[in-house]
């Protein structure tokens, strides 16, 4: 199956997309790598044109929007529903966020295994590790009502949500069409400030009953509900929890990514790292 994992930077993410980019390099194979240029330099998209396949400045490609069209930052979001006509050719789009990076290969193989099957792959934020504040379930109300009725985020808000920084779509699913249009419906009575197509993708799913595939946590690590563990002996990051088992995507998730954090190894001493690629490959020598 011929598959492209896309990503998207400004200049101020090109740190976290060139650690991406490191984390993918063993593992790529046959794999295709495309970035969506939302507003880099012309010496960033230099250099990350020598390093991926394709770079591609996409346009807004909805009605013009009041607060979003002409903020370059809200490209990546509002892209999303459109990459097969964006970079066409493929038969399976892999999305990974520029803030996550690849500890194990395992990842994508499940990721393509289960695009393959289904009509999304993706990763809820369920796990027995996760610790959720009464703000993480206010957040994810207000994303829902800012891009639908009241009603429809008291509805969907006790679901459990899917991270759209992991996804894995085919080319042929109907998840595309959909939530193209439903991002469209949204962004016509939006009323907030934040455009989140996180609750978009999430409520096309739930409502329109697209076939998803669920993985593990572990193949998308949400850093900040529960930050992961060192085991000395493997030079990985782990679920902090029984058996300890090896996270294979972890996602950066905080609002510092560069923030030193103080994890615990398995025998429960602390450990002083910042969670990016680069942090934990010079941990590991």
């Amino acid at each position: 199956m011929k598959t492209l994992i896309v990503t998207a930077a400004d200049e101020a993410y090109t740190p976290l997309l060139g650690d991406l980019l490191d984390s993918l390099e063993p593992h790529r194979g046959g794999i295709a790598v495309a970035c969506l240029d939302i507003g880099l330099s012309d010496a960033a998209r230099t250099a990350i044109a020598a390093r991926v396949d394709h770079v591609v400045a996409p346009p807004w490609p909805f009605r013009p929007h009041a607060t979003f069209d002409t903020d370059r930052r809200y490209l990546s979001r509002a892209a999303r529903p459109f990459l097969p006509d964006l970079i066409p050719g493929y038969a399976l789009y892999i999305w990974l966020d520029a803030d996550v990076w690849v500890q194990d290969p395992l990842a994508l193989r499940w990721l393509v295994e289960a695009g393959r099957t289904s009509e999304i792959a993706a990763i809820p934020v369920v796990h027995r590790c996760y610790a959720f504040a009464p703000r993480d379930v206010a957040w994810l109300f207000e994303r829902y009502r800012m891009a639908f009725v009241e009603g429809i985020a008291r509805e969907l808000t006790p679901q459990p949500y899917i991270n759209s920084g992991v996804m894995a779509i085919r080319a042929g699913s109907r998840l595309w069409r959909n939530y193209a249009e439903r991002f469209q419906t949204a962004l016509d009575q939006w009323q907030g400030p934040f455009l989140s197509d996180q609750a978009i993708v999430n409520a096309t799913i739930l409502l329109d009953e697209i076939q998803l595939q669920r993985l593990p946590a572990k193949a998308n690590w949400i850093c900040h509900l529960s930050p992961p563990a060192w085991n000395e002996a493997t030079r990985m990051l782990v679920e902090p929890a029984l058996p300890f088992e090896p996270i294979l995507i972890v996602h950066n998730t905080f609002d510092d990514k560069n923030a030193e954090h103080t994890l615990r190894t398995l025998k429960g001493q602390p450990r002083g790292t910042r969670l990016t690629h680069s942090a934990i490959k010079s941990l590991r020598h």
